[in-house]
């Protein structure tokens, strides 16, 4: 006979409270012709124990035999459970009624996703698009069309998306676009200068159009002309372009401390069981005091039938103990710690285009556990920026020359 319990489940099991005087011998038979018995007590006045539905039919073929008498004390499994199920039948209605209201809400969409649209005019359009290809909250997930049909569907309504796609994830449907890039405008032809944004020293003039007024090694002020739009004194303007490489230096103020809290594992953990259903969580398992300060990591089955995803899920959490760490930093780690934050904070200001020549730090002083310093970075970046020429007629000089 099968030792599974799953076997007993299906099959059914009892409770018996065994008396008589050949009570160890007939025990002893159905061992031997391989009947499973499990729990077995004995007490003086009897044995408690648990048997399959055939093992009980074999003590029943031998009780009289060994002079034994047996009581049903409780009756498991899937077959009582059954019979327990028609003597309630409301509660059994019930159950199924539930099971079949959770199917049917699992296979309608209730909420419609928008991701990747800019702004509230292209959301409402992909939301448009949606509704028009047959998607939108309260439509039943087997009359929608194929994913790849309701993105070809949207992309032909939504003249602003290159491309459209969909996913169903439970009752949630997933939109994701990418808008059309807009044209890149034209460049300006309107005849300029290019200037000087921030102090520096060139190092490098790359210029495509006009004409150059500085050179390698020269200290240069904001708003000074670097290339010209004029090409001559008095001759034709042209809208000046290229590129000005200087070294431009940068202070950055930056405090380390030297005693660092963290949060660590100290191994305690505690385990607890749920029975997920939507988004609510029943705990089945796990009653113990958790840790004061825990760290929470979630396992969730993924239950299907085909492809459906069940709405009721199991999950196992372990909760970790977490204890708070201090440690002590060196004051050399905390000088390099600071060079690297000031080469962030740097990089920030003067943007991606620009390479750090180098770093020094000017002033250094420990103050209650914090390493405070001021930090000189040495960068090399494009500082020309366009600017219209001005017009010379209008010049104080020429002005007060025409009055006169």
């Amino acid at each position: 006979m099968s030792d599974s319990r799953w076997d007993w489940f299906l099959r059914g099991s009892v409770t018996l409270w065994v008396t008589g005087p050949g009570t160890r011998q007939l025990l002893a038979r159905l061992q031997r012709e391989g009947v499973v018995m499990r729990d077995v007590r004995f007490t003086g006045d009897g044995v408690l124990l648990r048997t399959s539905v055939d093992g009980l039919r074999h003590l029943m073929a031998s009780r009289r035999a060994y002079g034994v008498r047996f009581r049903v004390v409780d009756r498991h499994g899937a077959p009582f459970l059954g019979q327990r199920l028609l003597r309630r039948k409301a509660f059994a209605a019930g159950a199924v009624a539930f099971v079949a209201i959770l199917y049917a809400l699992s296979s309608i969409v209730w909420r419609v996703e928008v991701v990747g649209a800019e702004g509230e005019d292209q959301e409402a359009e992909l939301r448009l698009a949606a509704a028009e290809a047959g998607l939108q909250v309260g439509q039943w997930k087997s009359r929608l069309a194929p994913p790849v049909e309701l993105a070809e569907r949207m992309v032909a309504r939504a003249p602003n998306f290159v491309w459209v796609g969909v996913e169903i994830k439970g009752s949630v449907a997933v939109v994701r676009g990418i808008p059309k890039v807009p044209g890149v405008p034209q460049a300006s032809q309107q005849p300029c200068n290019i200037v000087a944004t921030r102090p520096g020293v060139i190092l490098d003039v790359q210029a495509s159009r006009g004409r150059v007024l500085v050179k390698p090694h020269q200290l240069v002020q904001p708003g000074q002309v670097l290339i010209s739009g004029l090409l001559t004194d008095r001759g034709p303007s042209v809208p000046a372009s290229g590129h000005v490489f200087a070294e431009v230096w940068y202070t950055s103020e930056v405090s380390i401390p030297l005693r660092v809290s963290s949060q660590g594992l100290t191994g305690t953990s505690v385990s607890r069981d749920y029975l997920a259903v939507g988004g609510a969580r029943l705990r089945v398992w796990g009653f113990q005091e958790a840790p004061p300060t825990v760290y929470e990591r979630d396992r969730e089955t993924e239950w299907h039938v085909g492809a459906w995803r069940l709405p009721v899920q199991w999950v196992h959490a372990t909760l970790y103990e977490v204890k708070p760490a201090v440690w002590q930093v060196d004051v050399a780690q905390a000088r390099d710690e600071a060079l690297i934050m000031a080469a962030a904070d740097v990089r920030s200001l003067a943007g991606g285009d620009m390479v750090i020549l180098g770093q020094s730090i000017l002033q250094e002083r420990l103050d209650r556990g914090t390493l405070y310093a001021t930090i000189l970075t040495r960068v090399q970046q494009d500082i020309g920026a366009k600017a219209p020429i001005p017009d010379v007629g209008s010049s104080p000089t020429s002005q007060g020359a025409a009055q006169s």
